[in-house]
């Protein structure tokens, strides 16, 4: 036994609307995937970024924290020399004083100088993390992943249908006909 030519189409039309209906659910689930792990990705970026920045933040104190050490010793030996040298001469006095305040506003200078540098960095530093932070939250992918809607499918479906059964009618007897005579009445 056959099935006359307006059910198969209308076996087919269902099956074609049910189809797409699941197509769209897995589509639309896997474009949510994907945002997912665009997003995640971005955030891993992000996080690695900032790890390498707060290193970079460690390498500054800890070069500011060697220069400090550094600037303290050369000003010792300078002192050091300073007063072996005056000893020596059998020298005493304001001249041997200015020549101290003199070697103390020199190692005073230096380590203004070191501290303006490492502010400077920790500042570059914190306009960085800052720079991720908004280049992190401005990446993020938001947009809408919309899913298929089951009343639309139907809707789309029973569309299908009419248009099926109309095209197996004569004319004068499809939906809109019977529609017609009936508004008309």
């Amino acid at each position: 036994m056959t099935l006359p030519p307006m059910y198969a189409d209308m076996g087919l039309s269902v099956a074609q609307g049910v189809a797409g209906f699941v197509q769209g659910r897995i589509a639309s689930k896997l474009a949510g995937d994907m945002q997912k792990y665009r997003n995640q990705m971005l955030e891993l970026t992000a996080a690695m970024t900032r790890d390498t920045i707060t290193q970079n933040q460690i390498a500054t104190r800890d070069a500011s924290v060697r220069a400090a050490w550094a600037i303290e010793t050369a000003s010792a030996k300078d002192k050091g020399a300073a007063e072996v040298a005056a000893a020596a001469a059998g020298v005493k006095g304001g001249s041997v004083d200015r020549q101290m305040r003199g070697l103390r506003r020199s190692a005073q200078m230096a380590h203004a100088a070191r501290k303006r540098k490492r502010d400077s960095e920790f500042r570059a530093h914190a306009q960085d993390k800052r720079n991720v932070a908004v280049g992190a939250t401005l990446g993020r992918d938001i947009t809408v992943n919309s899913k298929p809607s089951m009343l639309s499918s139907v809707m789309g479906i029973g569309t299908s249908l009419v248009d099926d059964f109309d095209r197996h009618q004569p004319e004068g007897d499809k939906i809109g006909d019977r529609m017609k005579r009936w508004w008309e009445q």
